[in-house]
């Protein structure tokens, strides 16, 4: 009985039109209509918070099409906190906005998803040593890399969207708990992908990643190297060392 119940509040909250069979089987007819508008208003508001560009590009209508077709199909979301609704919305309609004649919108969409999470990351871990190559990299909990086929970070043209420009940007949490994209290197996107694994030192990483892309490790390289680094370090990408 408990389980039909709750069944029914999921269909009468989450469904396309809610039944009367369901209405009836809950009780409290009005009650129950209004609650379900209490319950899409609060997930919708934070979802058009997260993917505010996103919503203005397509357009509302469209933008509430993808909400309608997500709640009716997965009967609302699986978690239950607010702020991980809008990457569940994010995960199911960007394949859509792929396959659609605007295929910069999923681009749009992956990176304001992305800075949202950055943004609700974890707090960071507290390094046991400072930063040495000898010593395997502790990174900031909210740090993404991103590869896009368009430039999600900057806003599109009203009437073009983007034009196609492949971009790689690491994304951070500043001090201020804002998301701040920095742009990236094939080579540096790998060597922030190998740290953020943190499964080898830093050594091992940097001659692995040099080999993968055929450059050798001179003096040129150990200049742009160290200056990536201190520029990292700077910004609270790379916290520190741990032990191996």
């Amino acid at each position: 009985m408990l389980r039909d119940h709750a069944k029914a509040m999921q269909r009468v909250c989450f469904g396309a039109e809610p039944s009367e069979a369901d209405l009836e089987l809950l009780g409290s007819r009005e009650r129950w209509l209004v609650y379900r508008d209490l319950v899409r208003n609060r997930l919708d508001h934070v979802i058009e918070v997260a993917l505010a560009r996103t919503k203005d590009a397509i357009g509302k209508d469209a933008f509430r099409g993808a909400i309608d077709e997500w709640y009716a199909r997965e009967r609302g979301p699986a978690t239950r906190y607010l702020r991980y609704v809008p990457s569940e919305l994010a995960e199911f309609a960007i394949p859509i906005w792929q396959r659609t004649e605007a295929p910069w919108v999923a681009d749009l969409a992956g990176y304001e998803i992305s800075a949202w999470e950055v943004r609700h990351g974890p707090p960071d871990p507290t390094p046991i040593h400072e930063f040495a190559f000898e010593r395997k990299p502790v990174l900031a909990a909210a740090v993404k890399v991103l590869r896009l086929a368009y430039p999600g970070q900057q806003n599109p043209t009203p009437d073009a969207g983007y034009d196609p420009d492949p971009t790689i940007l690491c994304l951070y949490r500043d001090k201020n708990h804002r998301a701040i994209p920095r742009k990236l290197n094939p080579l540096a996107a790998d060597l922030l992908d190998a740290w953020r694994a943190a499964d080898q030192t830093v050594a091992e990483s940097v001659q692995k990643v040099a080999a993968a892309h055929s450059t050798d490790i001179g003096p040129e390289f150990v200049e742009k190297l160290s200056t990536l680094v201190a520029d990292f370090i700077e910004r609270g990408i790379l916290l520190g060392g741990a032990v191996q």
